[in-house]
């Protein structure tokens, strides 16, 4: 086991330990994206806190200058950089406000530009065979991997900034005429994200599944994978992948089936099988069991109508804002359809953008590197391919650079040193699964934290970090959280920690976890409702439940409780989503 230095400091990656001088600062644990430990390779290319930052300076943002971050027990913790000079926060409020009023009066073209800016780097990347590049042009792919991993995180949170100011500001607007934030969410539903379309394309293939009949290939290749379900590493994945395609492939209806899920892999596959924020997990192009088990438990349910239930949420929608308006003063009228044309517009961002950044740039960046550990592999470095995930993003340019100068010195330099720490950094990184970080590390700050980020995206509101909201009174087998999405629902629950609990989910399971990400979302159309540790009113559980019409409890975590530490699977649990209540009604 790791020493407790070792498990504080990460030796992999020293400039991110947390120090002496990181103790005046207030960290939190990244639990949404981040809540396994990090790989030495995942840590190293962690861009999103500098995407923060270049966002801050672009829309000249006056309260803080984005997130840094520091690897603690492992794990990311990221702290906000905030502004506390007065005469500083004066200058940059007018700018802000120019630069913010500007990208939500031209959203639709503003963000066209930034789809049009990710497709392209992105699409350059995918369209490069890499094992077919000698290893001096690799090198430079991978530092152009990296740059545009870069930059994409700046577009994130270029585009996140003001999306979150909109909706911050509609909600304002709302609570003048007595709508709650949980009532506001109507107003935003109904509206396309890539995320929903990739749900629809998946209820596709259930459906053309039972129409030729190949239902019992599901059942068949289940009972196959089982053999290699304890198997968690990359091999037994792809195992249980390869069974079902064999299976499939036994007829021609399963052939013609197998061919229209290769094609949704082509359009889709580039996403994480975990959505958490390293390289080291594989995407569905590489282990495409958990969308296959995922179209299996939709098969189960027995279909899912979206033009049914879109029609239905619109409607409900526009009902609900001419009611709204016809009540508004004549004089006001302008100022409030003028707040909801702004959250409406950037509101289905905090879903797109995960196809983009999270699902897609990670996968090309996973790929390069990938290729990069083939490489090492090939020369005796490494064991697998992953294996490059314990080396950080420098050492693994470095040994690039020095065998391209040199192969022989190259390989006979690093090749001495880097077997032994791989493995002493995967057995550390291992050990470090079993260590419970805290949710907070450093001090909290005398004057409050105002970055919208900080508070919608993760819930760390500044009754939270001041620890205002730990009740003594708790009752037994009751938690509380944000109000996610309302509604009250009764069911059993189904708690799983990570990705590889999603073949568990069966329909109408009231899904438990610690968070849930972009590969989460093919859950929501199959469960009763959802409850998790983390999160706050803009994360990915409570957008996807007010989509889905689930109810939906976030972040018990803010409230003193990791919900997941206290209910268990095949507890009768009740969810009342309008009030942020989660109760265990049967054990």
């Amino acid at each position: 086991m790791t020493s407790e230095n070792q498990v504080h400091a990460v030796e992999w990656l020293a400039e991110k330990a947390y120090r002496k001088d990181d103790e005046a600062k207030l960290w939190f644990h990244d639990g949404l994206h981040n809540n396994p430990p990090s790989t030495p390779m995942g840590a190293s290319v962690h861009h999103w806190p500098r995407g923060t930052q270049a966002a801050a300076e672009w829309i000249s943002f006056p309260y803080s200058r984005g997130f840094d971050y520091v690897v603690y027990d492992g794990r990311i913790y990221p702290g906000v950089l905030p502004i506390t000079d007065p005469e500083e926060i004066k200058a940059k409020e007018p700018i802000f406000g120019q630069r913010l009023l500007k990208a939500l009066d031209t959203w639709p073209e503003f963000y066209a530009d930034g789809v049009k800016e990710w497709t392209n780097m992105l699409s350059y990347l995918r369209g490069i065979n890499k094992r077919s590049l000698p290893l001096d042009r690799l090198l430079l792919l991978l530092r152009d991997a990296v740059k545009i991993s870069k930059r994409s995180w700046e577009l994130h949170f270029i585009y996140m900034y003001p999306s979150i100011f909109a909706y911050m500001t509609f909600e304002g607007v709302c609570k003048e005429y007595n709508i709650d934030e949980k009532d506001m969410r109507v107003f935003l539903q109904g509206f396309e994200t890539k995320m929903f379309e990739i749900d629809r394309a998946m209820w596709r293939l259930a459906d053309i599944a039972q129409e030729m009949n190949l239902t019992d290939v599901f059942d068949r290749a289940e009972k196959v994978s089982e053999d290699f379900k304890r198997s968690m590493d990359n091999a037994g994945r792809t195992e249980r992948s390869n069974d079902f395609k064999r299976l499939m492939n036994e007829s021609e209806l399963g052939k013609v089936w197998w061919d229209q899920f290769e094609n949704f892999l082509e359009q889709y596959g580039r996403r994480t099988t975990a959505a958490i924020f390293d390289v080291y997990y594989p995407t569905w192009n590489e282990d495409p069991y958990p969308a296959l088990s995922t179209i299996k438990t939709y098969i189960q349910q027995g279909g899912f109508d979206f033009k049914e239930h879109t029609e239905k949420i619109i409607a409900e929608r526009d009902k609900f804002i001419e009611a709204t308006v016809a009540r508004i003063p004549e004089n006001d009228k302008e100022r409030f359809l003028g707040a909801l044309k702004h959250a409406q517009y950037s509101y289905p961002f905090n879903e797109d953008h995960n196809f983009y950044v999270e699902q897609w740039t990670y996968s090309e960046l996973r790929y390069v590197i990938q290729e990069c550990g083939y490489r090492l592999m090939k020369f005796g470095m490494i064991e697998t391919s992953e294996d490059v995930c314990f080396l950080t993003i420098t050492e693994l340019d470095d040994v690039l650079a020095d065998i391209v100068l040199n192969r022989v010195l190259g390989v006979q330099e690093h090749g001495l040193r880097i077997p032994s720490m791989v493995q002493s950094r995967k057995q550390a990184w291992q050990d470090l699964h079993e260590v419970k970080n805290p949710p907070f590390i450093g001090t909290i700050p005398e004057g409050r934290v105002d970055d919208p980020v900080f508070i919608k995206i993760w819930g760390m509101t500044d009754e939270v970090i001041r620890g205002n909201t730990n009740t003594k009174d708790r009752v037994a087998g009751r938690f509380e959280g944000f109000p996610g999405a309302p509604g009250v629902v009764e069911g059993i629950a189904k708690v799983i920690m990570g990705y590889e609990g999603f073949s568990d989910v069966q329909p109408d399971d009231v899904l438990v976890a610690p968070f849930t990400t972009p590969a989460w979302t093919p859950l929501f159309s199959k469960i009763r409702g959802v409850v998790t540790d983390s999160g706050g009113m803009l994360a990915h559980a409570a957008i996807c439940a007010r989509e889905y019409n689930i109810p939906a409890v976030v972040g018990t975590i803010t409230r003193g409780v990791r919900v997941t530490e206290h209910i268990k699977t095949g507890q009768r649990i009740r969810i009342d989503g309008t009030n942020g209540v989660v109760e265990v009604i049967k054990e």
